[in-house]
């Protein structure tokens, strides 16, 4: 169960800002304190300190809660400009009174909900450290191929399984934020694999609609249908 904490719309950490998150970026609170757990910090959001220190994020994750604090949608400070502007910020709790193996499941099945929900592909999900170069999250950094290999032992879950996909074939591709070859929104990387919503076309070429809402060329040069 995730528990809707939300920072209230009035707080300056909370600016509300429309995001359309193409990636999850996963943290640590680095707070090992007794105590430290998901609700700790979900009162910490909502502090003037927080608010002095300008900082914010989407959901932390303990060994037994998952709280979240901002709408997906919307921006949070917590991975510098880029990563702030692209991705949802997920902190998992390092309480010495914790159980960091079953915050760290939690958080498996937490970035796998988002990756299904948002059509978010394995390589977007990526470590503070990708953004910054800070060393977050330091327990996972080690191991990062190891938790990666974990989240994708279900990151196909079945809602999705029957939905058509494609696979970027070319080096850079450009995704549009509308239907519109002149809307150019982000470059996307060969291999990674998107869920096709609907297909249309635009100006005589045939443009697909994504789960995320972003749109692709359906030009057999550039991607190919995988299913």
């Amino acid at each position: 169960m995730i528990i809707e904490d939300f920072i209230p719309k009035a707080n300056t950490n909370r600016p509300g800002n429309p995001i359309r998150p193409s990636h999850i970026t996963v943290h640590e609170t680095a707070n090992t304190d007794v105590g430290a757990n998901a609700q700790m910090h979900a009162n910490y959001l909502k502090s003037e300190e927080a608010q002095e220190r300008e900082v914010s994020w989407h959901y932390t994750v303990d060994d037994s809660k998952t709280y979240q604090h901002l709408l997906e949608d919307e921006i949070g400070w917590h991975a510098g400009s880029e990563g702030n502007k692209k991705s949802i910020g997920v902190e998992l709790c390092v309480n010495n009174d914790g159980d960091f193996f079953k915050t760290r499941n939690r958080g498996i099945k937490l970035i796998r909900l988002l990756m299904r929900k948002w059509d978010i592909p394995l390589s977007r999900v990526v470590p503070h450290y990708y953004w910054t170069g800070k060393d977050c999250p330091a327990q996972l950094l080690n191991e990062w191929s190891i938790f990666k290999d974990q989240i994708a032992d279900r990151s196909e879950g079945p809602s999705i399984v029957d939905k058509p996909m494609l696979e970027v074939i070319t080096e850079e591709l450009w995704v549009y934020d509308e239907p519109d070859w002149q809307s150019k929104y982000e470059v996307v990387q060969e291999g990674e694999i998107f869920t096709i919503v609907s297909e249309l076309t635009v100006n005589g070429s045939t443009m697909y609609q994504l789960k995320s809402g972003l749109y692709i060329t359906g030009n057999r040069d550039f991607v190919k249908r995988i299913s």
